[in-house]
Parts: C-alpha cells; sequence; structure tokens
C-alpha cells in the first residue's frame, strides 16, 4: 500500500475523549475503589492505538475497574525498560487492572515503544490475563494515524524512523500486518484472547466478550456525528501533508552547511584544567559510546539503557534525564566510540569565566559568547526535526508577507531560563510586555498559561486569550527576545513568511552562526528600545524583508534536511574527540 490510502473512504470509529476527574483527557488511572478488592486478573488491550483505546480504557474505568490509558508514554516506556533490566514490569501500577494504549512516540529522539507487540512479554509477565486485539479498516487506521494529533505524530514518526511521510503508510501496513499475525499465532486456541473489529462492534459487544472475566454493566456511549464529520476533514489535509513540496538543499551545499555548523560548534578556547565540572549543572552526565554506558557524577549509572540497535531508552521513573537520554541518541546515531561528557540543561554558564571554568570540552545546548571548552549541541527539544518547536508546523497557514497585518507580534512565557542569578524571574520579560501595553504597534503579551504567576504580581491582564499559531503568523514582524528562550523560539519564527526582529545578546545555540543580522533577521539592541526605529525601517523597505524571510527561510530548509543534520553532528563529535585527545 502507498500513500494511495489517502484516497480511501473515511469510515469507522475515531477515539473519543475521555472526562477524568484531576487528569487531562488522554491519561486514565482510577485507583482502586475502596468498596471493591483489587482484581489479579490484568486486562491488555493488545492492538494499535487510533483503533478505539481511549473508548476501551473507558470501558473499564467508568466500572470502577482500576485503569491506566497511555500515562503520557510512561506504560510503554517502563515495559521498555523493565525488559532491558530484568525487573518485573508495571510495577508502579501494581493496583491498576486495565493497561490501554501502551505506546510512546515523543517528538525528540527517544526510541518508539510499540510495547503492545511485547504482548509475549506481558503474557509471561502476568499469567491469567485477558489480552484484547482491537481492530479495525486498516485504511482508516493509516489515515487516522496520519492526521492525528493534527499531524505531529506522524512527522515524529518519520524522522525517527528515518523515512519520508509517504512511506509510512507502507510501514504500517507492514507493521499492522505483522502485529496482527505475530497476536494470532501466539494465543492460537486460547480463550485469554479476544478480538473486537470496531467499525462493526457496539457497546453491548465489547461487554459480552469481556463477561467472562470482568463485570462491566455500564458502556460509553460511542463517538456522535461531530466526531465523525471532523474525520470528514481529514482527506484535504493529509493531501497537503503528503503532497506539498518541500524545499531540497543541493548535496554540494551539505558539506559546506555542515562544516560552517562545525566551525561555529567549537569552544572560543580548549583549556584542560583540574578543575573538574563543578560549574556544570545537574544535567551533566558522561556517556561511553563504545560500552553504551552512561552516568553521573562519581561515576553514578544513570537510568539509561541500550537495546539490540543501539537505541537508548530512559525510566520513565527519572523524567529529569530525559534530555540527557535524548543527546546520548543523537550521539549514538553517528558515533560508536568515544567519551563524551555533556550538560543538557538549557542555559550553560559554564565555561564562561573564572567561576565557572571546567576541566575538559563538554557538549552542551547553549554558552555564553567567549566560553572555552563548550562545544555547541542541538537542544534536544527544541531542535529535532521531528518536533513541531524546531521549525514550526510545515503545514501551517503562512499568508504572503503583503497580506500580513502591518504590526509586530510577540508571544511568549515569563520565565526564561538564561536570567542571571539574583534577578526576578521574567524581570527583563515584563518590563518589555508592560512598556507595549495599548500599543497599535506592537502586540506583547504572556501566554495564558503564565495568568495565574501574573496576577499574583498583579499584572493578569498581560496575558492573553489569543495564542494560536494562525493568530502569530498573520502579522508581518515577529519579535524574538533573547536569552536561552529566545534561542529555543527562533529558528520556528525564522521559517515563516515574515520577518524576526531578534534582540540581540550573547547566547548562542547550534544555529545562531548561521542566521546573521540584516541579512537573515532585523536585528535589536538588548532591551530592544530601538524596537519602535527597526519597525519603521522595516515599515519603508517591504521588498527588503521579503529578501531577508526568504534567505531565512533557505537556511530553516538546510537545518531541516536528515543528511546534512548526520553530517553536522558527525563533524561536531570529530573536533570534540579531537580537542580531548581521543
Amino acid at each position: 500500500m502507498s500513500h494511495a490510502v489517502a484516497k480511501a473512504a473515511l469510515s469507522g470509529r475515531p477515539d473519543r475523549a475521555i472526562d477524568s476527574i484531576a487528569r487531562p483527557p488522554d491519561k486514565i488511572g482510577h485507583p482502586p475503589p475502596a468498596s471493591r478488592p483489587v482484581l489479579s486478573r490484568k486486562f491488555f488491550q493488545i492492538g494499535f492505538n487510533k483503533c478505539g483505546t481511549t473508548f476501551i480504557a473507558r470501558l473499564f474505568a467508568m466500572n470502577g475497574i482500576p485503569t491506566v490509558h497511555w500515562e503520557e508514554n510512561g506504560l510503554a516506556e517502563d515495559i521498555a525498560f523493565s525488559k532491558l533490566s530484568g525487573r518485573a514490569p508495571l510495577q508502579p501500577w501494581a493496583h491498576v487492572t486495565a493497561f490501554t494504549d501502551m505506546e510512546s512516540v515523543r517528538s525528540i529522539n527517544l526510541p518508539i515503544v510499540e510495547a503492545f507487540r511485547d504482548f509475549a512479554y506481558l503474557d509471561r509477565s502476568f499469567p491469567g490475563s485477558v489480552f484484547l486485539l482491537n481492530t479495525r479498516r486498516v485504511e482508516d487506521w493509516i489515515i487516522s494515524r496520519y492526521r492525528h494529533r493534527g499531524g505531529r505524530y506522524a512527522r515524529a514518526c518519520a524522522q525517527a524512523r528515518g523515512v519520508g511521510l509517504p512511506d509510512l503508510a507502507d510501514l504500517w501496513q507492514a507493521d499492522w500486518d505483522a502485529h496482527l499475525a505475530a497476536v494470532r499465532s501466539h494465543f492460537a486456541g486460547r480463550p485469554e484472547l479476544i478480538q473486537i473489529d470496531i467499525d462493526k462492534a457496539g457497546p453491548a459487544d465489547y461487554r459480552d466478550a469481556l463477561a467472562p472475566y470482568f463485570d462491566l454493566p455500564t458502556c460509553p456511549d460511542l463517538p456522535g456525528p461531530g466526531l465523525r464529520r471532523k474525520r470528514a476533514g481529514y482527506l484535504p489535509a493529509l493531501d497537503r501533508m503528503l503532497n506539498t513540496p518541500r524545499a531540497a538543499i543541493p548535496a554540494a551545499d551539505h558539506d559546506r552547511i555542515a562544516g560552517g555548523l562545525a566551525a561555529f560548534a567549537r569552544p572560543a578556547r580548549i583549556r584542560m584544567k583540574p578543575v573538574g565540572f563543578a560549574a556544570c549543572s545537574g544535567q551533566f552526565a558522561t556517556f561511553d559510546a563504545a560500552t553504551g554506558k552512561v552516568a553521573a557524577r562519581g561515576g553514578v549509572p544513570l537510568p539509561i539503557l541500550p537495546d539490540a540497535g543501539r537505541r537508548f531508552h530512559l525510566d520513565p521513573a527519572f523524567p529529569r534525564w530525559m534530555n540527557v537520554a535524548a543527546a546520548v541518541n543523537d550521539i549514538a546515531e553517528v558515533a560508536s566510540r568515544g567519551l563524551y561528557y555533556i550538560d543538557m540543561q538549557p542555559a550553560c554558564r559554564a565555561g564562561a569565566g573564572d567561576g565557572a571554568r571546567i576541566g575538559r570540552p563538554i557538549l552542551a545546548p547553549s554558552r555564553r559568547a567567549g566560553a572555552e571548552n563548550v562545544f555547541l549541541w542541538p537542544a534536544p527539544r527544541a531542535h529535532w526535526p521531528g518536533n513541531d518547536a524546531f521549525l514550526g508546523n510545515p503545514d501551517r497557514a503562512d499568508p504572503p508577507f503583503p497580506d500580513k497585518r502591518d504590526r509586530a507580534i510577540w508571544r511568549g512565557a515569563l520565565s526564561d531560563d538564561a536570567a542571571e542569578d539574583g534577578a526576578p524571574p521574567g524581570a527583563d520579560r515584563l518590563g518589555f510586555v508592560a512598556a507595549h501595553a495599548g500599543s497599535t504597534d506592537v502586540d506583547a503579551a504572556f501566554l495564558p498559561g503564565d495568568r495565574a504567576a501574573l496576577d499574583r504580581r498583579g499584572h493578569g491582564g498581560l496575558a492573553t486569550g489569543r495564542a494560536d499559531e494562525a493568530f502569530l503568523l498573520s502579522h508581518r514582524y515577529l519579535i524574538c527576545l533573547g536569552g536561552v528562550a529566545g534561542l529555543r523560539d527562533f529558528a520556528a519564527l525564522a521559517n515563516t513568511r515574515s520577518v524576526v526582529l531578534k534582540e540581540e545578546d550573547d547566547w548562542q545555540g547550534f544555529h545562531s552562526g548561521l542566521f546573521q543580522p540584516w541579512r537573515h533577521y532585523v536585528p535589536l539592541a538588548q532591551g530592544c528600545g530601538d524596537l519602535a526605529e527597526r519597525l519603521a525601517w522595516a515599515r519603508a523597505n517591504p521588498a527588503e524583508c521579503g529578501r531577508i524571510s526568504e534567505r531565512a527561510r533557505a537556511i530553516c530548509a538546510a537545518l531541516a534536511d536528515p543528511d546534512l543534520r548526520r553530517r553536522h553532528l558527525t563533524r561536531v563529535l570529530q573536533d570534540y574527540r579531537a580537542a580531548t585527545g581521543q
């Protein structure tokens, strides 16, 4: 099957959001009711996602049976790590009976985990359990997967598997066929396997099929016409997603751009000193690529283990190490040898001044200009091509420059990881937004999530209810404030038909050397005191603004190229090994 499945008729029953007390709709976890004993028999839903998994979870939960659904990737990642480490799986949920949607697909460089496909391991670990294989019309399932999370899910899958978006259809079809065959072979002749086609089953069919094992007198409703109407819009969106041409970077440019990125990544100075790494953060770790061992300070092993394919899995009980695990996967993709010191704190102050000296080179997502011993490495959460936070959703609506509002806009968070020690959190940003309150030229406001913190300071009115991407991109001029948050935001703003007005400071990220003032963005002085002047210049030079935007988008297209990224990372690690005598 090719991506021509996009033309198939839409049918089937989409997943339904679940109402759950004190948890987001996709996360269900109910403690065992005091009036009902914990059931010893477990239930595992082992069909793919987008096959009514939330309906199944709700069926159990609303009947008082302890149920956990997805757990924000935690179920799948616990099963994968438990299998690698030899411990019993799902120990944090010992009281739970029903487990659904055991999958993890993150928009950072961590392995895709489809733990429901480890049904044989779960069968051995929990003898006597009941397994439900939920299926649907496979063409509809593929379409639904493509449009899951607005396309972000598919983009993350494509990046993780190293393929183009159109290629996923064939891979997913093969996964579907192999999984169904394996399940049916493993459970052949065993009553513990229940199979339900969600396109044909009604609520009572689930209850009746599970009746020998679980008492489920109350059944949730199936999705209504509203969700079916939503699905009717999937095909046009899928067509745009699969057929919109992407900018091609000439192969001859790959080495040149990768070389420029690697050259900028090198520290201002390399000095080996016996001072250790006290100036590094709590995100400091070492990675031995040859042995696959990851350790914190003092050689303490971290809960990060490789699988047979050298993909590194993090124990989900330790989310603070997620950035380190992602960086380890980045390194392992391009290097099979070398000892690497890394510090994945977003704002790395190591190497910047006598009080922050470190004993040897490290890899870090940011640095102060002139910092010694700090090689720049892409920030895991914001600089991975499978993450829309990096370059923005490639299918987003972005009007031509002349059709946008003749106004500058800023949206962002109150805090910034780069705030100086002793400064009130968000002081600079608060002053910037307050200075432009009521302005007709500059729309500056904080994100709605900061409203409570702003209320406590008496500035609740500076948070906005309008922060969606379409509204942001309806403006000609996009303001990027400085600091590490600015490094994180810049590429997504630059990859638009708007023009970026960027506050200059001495923070550097891995791509900072590629973007030049007046060529790829309009510079603002630190503190943005010249914003009115720069905005007036931009308004007087619309043609040059168009060229600035076009050149910035060309750089972003290069950064999204998988081959170029691989060459860039390979060269950085080659330089790192040379600098450390490896």
